[in-house]
């Protein structure tokens, strides 16, 4: 008789598109074959269009949206009665706010299940707990949690190498160069990288460039009227705003050039792309053989502030607008390199490790040494109420 497969309880913070949430859907998805059942469960999606239930519906993978609880204490019963309802062996938290505090609380209380974080945020916040097997995604991260008492992987944010591979593009060739950018539209990271790239086109007048940007968000209103003052100004349509897309293949398909951070970034590589990363607060780079693994160790992002975000961009891009064989060079290195780093098949295996080690290492003697985390939390909760009040 087969062995039953051990069921994952995932908690995801947002059904919206984004990388993180496609990560744990692909993850769970490549965790099958190795006797992993996943649930993923996360709030309702409020926005319009396309979301992570259209992705996860594609590749095969069970997500339940549920209505946020309005405090912590329901919140916690919320994720008990949903493990014991599933017979979940194992819980899994993506991000340090929402469930962390919840699965603690609620089904790991006392030690009852073992929990996993994944933690993806670029530093490592002080609520995070020390004795419970963790997932990070950049190298520097992983060497600052060397003293963690519980295990600390680096799972790189996976990509499906066949799914996202290089492919004729959709559309025919012409002589424009297309710039994709894959990104959430939000006020918070992901709008200055935007526009950056509205702005470098602009700059970039004498050149015959289309700038696809595909995504929504709370910031996709001011960032289409930014491009449409753009293409105003050009007399052409070169910014374009695709909206959300559950498969964005397509787009990197079309790229001659791709933008991006984190996830995004990745997917360009996989698809033989040239890419330029660009951080938060509008550093940008063109990936090259030479730092390639420092960008790999910044999970392709950096909190670098410049004075004007569109002038780097803009001579980061004239490198390769005008040089189509440095371009083709430049992806055929991508590619390689992303099979080297980050593919979909080895990071399922390394989280199916830390699985393995979370059913036997994590105990009741765990869950109690966290206990002074939490009460380190209690002074910053009384000062949110009486600040309040």
């Amino acid at each position: 008789m087969a062995a039953r497969p051990r069921v994952v309880l995932v908690h995801l913070n947002s059904l919206e598109l984004g990388g993180t949430q496609i990560n744990a859907v692909d993850l769970a998805a490549a965790v099958v074959p190795h006797g992993y059942e996943s649930h993923l469960i996360g709030p309702e999606p409020t926005g319009p269009g396309a979301n992570l239930l259209d992705v996860a519906a594609e590749r095969g993978v069970r997500v339940t949206p549920y209505r946020e609880p309005s405090t912590a204490l329901a919140y916690s019963r919320v994720l008990r009665r949903t493990a014991d309802e599933i017979g979940a062996d194992l819980l899994h938290a993506y991000g340090t706010w929402g469930a962390a505090r919840a699965f603690y609380w609620g089904p790991s209380r006392f030690g009852r299940l073992p929990w996993v974080q994944t933690m993806y945020e670029m530093e490592l916040h002080h609520s995070v707990h020390r004795h419970h097997p963790l997932i990070v995604g950049t190298e520097y991260l992983l060497e600052e949690c060397e003293d963690r008492p519980g295990p600390t992987v680096l799972i790189s944010p996976p990509v499906d190498m066949l799914r996202d591979r290089p492919r004729d593009a959709d559309a025919p060739p012409n002589e424009s160069v297309t710039i994709v950018i894959v990104s959430r539209l939000e006020e918070d990271m992901k709008s200055v990288p935007v526009e950056a790239a509205i702005g470098a086109v602009r700059r970039l007048a004498d050149h015959d460039l289309v700038l696809e940007i595909v995504g929504t968000g709370a910031a996709e209103s001011r960032l289409r009227t930014l491009g449409e003052k753009a293409n105003a100004d050009l007399g052409r349509p070169a910014v374009r705003f695709l909206g959300a897309m559950s498969d964005p293949r397509p787009a990197y398909a079309r790229a001659d050039i791709v933008l991006g951070m984190g996830g995004s970034a990745a997917r360009g590589l996989a698809h033989g792309k040239p890419l330029v990363v660009q951080g938060e607060a509008g550093w940008s780079a063109v990936l090259e053989p030479e730092n390639a693994a420092l960008l790999a160790r910044s999970s392709y992002w950096s909190p670098e502030a410049v004075a004007e975000p569109d002038v780097l961009l803009a001579q980061n891009l004239l490198t390769l607008v005008d040089d189509e064989p440095r371009r083709r060079r430049l992806g055929e290195f991508s590619r390689t390199f992303a099979e080297q780093r980050f593919g979909l098949t080895a990071m399922a295996e390394k989280l199916v490790g830390l699985y393995d080690t979370a059913l036997t290492s994590y105990t009741a003697r765990s869950w109690w040494s966290d206990l002074p985390v939490e009460a380190r939390r209690v002074p910053d909760k009384l000062a949110r109420v009486a600040g309040a009040r």
